[in-house]
């Protein structure tokens, strides 16, 4: 504080001697000027031109001390928020401008950076690769073997390839999500245990794998943080396990959603196990000196000897595009997509405020013309004007930024709902010190995006511009133009938002008047997953569903109930390997297509309502030892045997002995996406008796859905299925309870996610480019009240008057719409991959907009319009 009043005494102190300075020189140029023989108050009127504008000579003395930028800045700053206060309207219209936009953009920027920029936390993870393609565990092997540029590591990721388990005999069972793992898996991420230790070489080898690490949260409670966990033996499956390690709270592993990792059973004697079945991803890490284009060519000259390497023959196609992506961006997938759509969206709002903003601004500065003419002629310079000008929109642009964070932090949890449940991230998505930043620095980009144009303009206004603008008739005809062009450029942003929220509100309405090939009415589903105490042999699973379903059947509400090993649209894809009756393969092919494979009890197609097209259903006669049969889908037999009767045909899987007769055909079910997008390796879908059924690993299904179609609540249905299950076998986990409509529903969710962010972002744009129409005609029609009282006494109707204002208005949104149609036409097919149904030139969506912008701008006008019609003509010539 005492620095504080020194500084300001010394420059009390400087400010004195310059004027007593400036004081002498003019007394100084007086005297000479009454000694050459003029009066003494021509030698003093003299002495004054002679020194010039004293204004402009003390601020130009000022210029020359250090640090006066730093005391007109407090003045600017000071007479900034003078400014805006006096003009509280318009402070406040344009603060809520530019926090929609800037608010929106750091909500968004929250999420990319969490998602996209953030690094993963991982040791070295600019290093961390991932192969495309999976799998087997020999093919893992042999990549450990082959590879000179990089080291790998395997995962499970699906439930088919591993990554579901039970754990009991802690109180209730529960079913847990976890990944079979190689024991290099956390050495090669870098990550250390919070208690105990990771997993250690070798120990993912036959007779030394029985061993578990916990997640954290797992840790904290089933076991309520205990730290004597480690080196207790717990059942997994069925199976006792050693506790080794607990991860720590923060570590995020390659699927979010882990909750336990136990090693791969890899049995190096056992050939067959570990090429047959159970493909998984792997993940790298490049070796020093190894380049990722290195790592890429090194892939694809190993896949061809890895195919050389399976115990049966492999088609030549199988990974034969193979590349190596940095483990990031193969793990946000095409989330990345989504994200950058969604911030070039928000992007745009935030240019439809600037120019929402620059438009008052204008009309602002036309109000001060007569204070920036004054200002001029006491010697203010252009530069100093501008600055002024600047520092009002810094700071305008500032109270926008507060106001804007406020809303990123309230938008921001909403925000994150439209993400994938499993989106990866490089930790924690929050709002951190990098938002702050990026908001500060956004708006005083914004200050000057909005702020400039305007400061410039009014810094050119001259006393005889002021004097001419006495009347009431405005003489800013080129501030009017510009004012319009900038609504026209606001209005042609707000149609490119607009037509991609009606391109997806119509892929969404689409979406969900698809027929799945099922009827989800009043059909409820429970996950039952047994671990191989309950299923150690074939017959005692199969006993376990029969007496499941035998005492579902008797409970209240369930007309019909059946057992399959998964329900359409829930992501899961259970596959067989299997031989097509007359079926010729072309070169390159493997001699078995891969099949969607349903495990299915007989009463599956009524409970679904899935329709029999010909042949029979399935029979509680086909059983385990009778005749093989399958039912195949409409598209399947159509692919396999076309133009013939799948009726009688035979197919094989690769590792049975004997054909299966095709009994039936149904009619086709969307199993992975409403959309009907299929996997790229699935060939065809199958349903086989869950007694005669297999899956990939050869062995019968365990886990199984319970699917009831009844009259009762899905609360009701759940509770009475756990206490069924347990009175059965009380280690078999029961999973949540989920209607088929909602399975419908939620599969829709990304494309219902994208469309209300859409639909935010348009409903905002639409509102500020109202807003700006609005104001440019409100602001034109008040210049032309001279003329319109002229109009009105020269005989004009009202209904004229009012035409004429609507015309204004019209003209502005139209010339937007032409030009943000061309736009949108341009940009649409960005959003070509979230479309379903539609073109991204759909011309039923682009009719609609412009008939929504029609109505915008007849609302923007309807007001000036109004007011323009009651315009006295005695007093409006009085105004002039």
């Amino acid at each position: 504080m005492n620095l504080w009043h020194r500084w300001q005494s010394r420059q009390q102190a400087r400010e004195e001697d310059m004027r007593k300075e400036l004081s002498a020189d003019l007394e100084l140029e007086a005297e000479e000027q009454r000694a050459a023989g003029v009066s003494a108050e021509e030698a003093r009127y003299a002495a004054q031109r002679a020194l010039g504008n004293r204004t402009v000579v003390e601020e130009e003395i000022r210029d020359l001390w250090a640090w006066t930028w730093f005391e007109h800045l407090g003045q600017d700053i000071r007479y900034s928020f003078r400014t805006l206060r006096k003009n509280a309207g318009f402070t406040l219209v344009a603060a809520l401008s530019l926090a929609l936009g800037i608010g929106g953009n750091a909500a968004m920027f929250s999420l990319v950076d969490g998602v996209l920029l953030r690094p993963l936390p991982y040791s070295e993870p600019d290093r961390l690769v991932r192969p495309t393609g999976y799998y087997p565990t020999g093919g893992f092997l042999a990549l450990q073997q082959l590879s000179r540029t990089m080291e790998f590591a395997a995962y499970s990721d699906k439930p088919e390839n591993g990554s579901d388990f039970n754990l009991t005999g802690q109180g209730e069972a529960v079913h847990l999500a976890g990944s079979i793992v190689s024991a290099n898996i956390f050495s090669l991420l870098g990550a250390g245990a919070k208690l105990g230790r990771t997993f250690q070489p070798g120990e993912d080898h036959a007779g030394q794998d029985n061993l578990v690490i916990l997640s954290h949260p797992l840790w904290r409670s089933k076991f309520g943080g205990d730290p004597g966990i480690i080196g207790r033996m717990i059942k997994i499956n069925g199976v006792d396990r050693r506790v080794v390690g607990v991860m720590p709270p923060n570590f995020n592993f390659l699927i979010p959603e882990a909750q336990l990792w136990v090693p791969l059973h890899i049995d190096p004697g056992n050939r067959d196990a570990i090429w047959e079945h159970g493909f998984k991803p792997v993940v790298g890490r490049l070796r020093p000196h190894a380049t990722l284009a290195q790592a890429c060519s090194e892939i694809r000259s190993m896949v061809p000897e890895i195919i050389r390497m399976f115990p049966y023959p492999m088609a030549r196609s199988w990974n034969a595009d193979a590349t190596v992506l940095p483990l990031q961006q193969d793990l946000v997938g095409n989330v990345r997509t989504k994200l950058l759509v969604l911030m070039g969206a928000v992007g745009v709002v935030l240019m439809i405020g600037c120019v929402n903003v620059a438009s008052l601004l204008l009309s602002l500065s036309s109000s001060r013309r007569k204070e920036f003419a004054l200002r001029t002629a006491l010697g203010a310079a252009r530069g100093r004007i501008v600055r002024q000008l600047l520092t009002e929109s810094v700071v305008l642009a500032m109270v926008g930024g507060a106001f804007g964070l406020a809303l990123a932090f309230a938008a921001f949890s909403g925000l994150k709902t439209f993400l994938p449940a499993d989106m990866p991230s490089g930790g924690e998505l929050g709002m951190d010190w990098r938002v702050l930043a990026f908001v500060t620095a956004l708006s005083l980009v914004t200050s000057l995006a909005f702020g400039l144009a305007p400061a410039l303009r009014a810094s050119k206004t001259g006393l005889a511009d002021s004097v001419k603008a006495g009347g009431q008739r405005s003489t800013d005809a080129a501030g009017i133009s510009l004012r319009r062009s900038l609504i026209v450029g606001e209005v042609a942003l707000a149609v490119v938002l607009v037509v991609g929220a009606g391109l997806l509100i119509r892929t969404l309405w689409r979406l969900m008047e698809v027929n799945p090939g099922f009827r989800g009415e009043h059909v409820l589903s429970v996950r039952v997953t047994p671990d191989q105490s309950s299923c150690r042999e074939r017959a005692a699973c199969l006993a376990l569903y029969d007496e499941l379903l035998r005492r579902a059947r008797e409970m209240t509400g369930i007309s019909e109930v059946s057992a399959a090993n998964t329900v359409p649209l829930t992501g899961e894809a259970p596959y067989v390997v299997a031989e097509m009756e007359e079926h010729p393969l072309r070169e390159g092919e493997s001699l078995a297509p891969l099949l969607w494979a349903g495990a299915i009890t007989p009463d599956y197609f009524h409970v679904m309502g899935i329709p029999l097209l010909q042949g029979r259903l399935f029979r509680d006669s086909d059983a385990e030892k009778s005749g093989q049969v399958v039912i195949v889908s409409a598209a399947t037999g159509q692919k396999f045997w076309r133009g013939e009767n799948p009726i009688g045909k035979h197919l094989r899987l690769v590792w049975d002995k004997d054909w299966r007769t095709v009994v039936g055909v149904v009619g086709n079910v969307r199993q992975f996406n409403l959309a009907d997008r299929p996997l790229d390796w699935i060939d065809g879908a199958i349903y086989m008796p869950y007694a005669q059924s297999v899956g990939a690993d050869q062995k019968l299904p365990t886990a199984m859905y319970l699917i009831a179609r009844t009259s009762a609540g899905a609360d009701s249905f759940g509770g009475e299925v756990r206490e069924l299950v347990a009175s059965v076998s009380p280690n078999v986990p029961v999973g949540e309870v989920r209607t088929l409509e909602a399975i419908v529903v939620d599969s829709a969710a990304q494309s219902r996610s994208m469309m209300w962010l859409f639909l935010v972002f348009a409903a905002t744009a639409l509102a500020l480019a109202a807003m700006g129409t609005y104001g440019v005609v409100s602001y034109a029609t008040s210049q032309r009240t001279f003329e319109i009282g002229v109009r009105v006494a020269l005989g004009a109707s009202r209904s004229s008057i009012f035409g004429m204002v609507i015309r204004q208005s019209l003209e502005l949104v139209i010339a937007g719409l032409g030009l943000g149609a061309a736009a949108a036409l341009a940009l649409s097919r960005l959003l070509s991959s979230f479309l379903y149904g539609i073109s991204a030139q759909d011309p039923l969506t682009f009719v609609a907009v412009a008939g929504l912008l029609v109505l915008l701008a007849l609302a923007a006008g309807y007001i000036p319009a109004r007011r323009a019609t009651k315009v006295n003509p005695i007093t409006a010539l009085r105004y002039e």
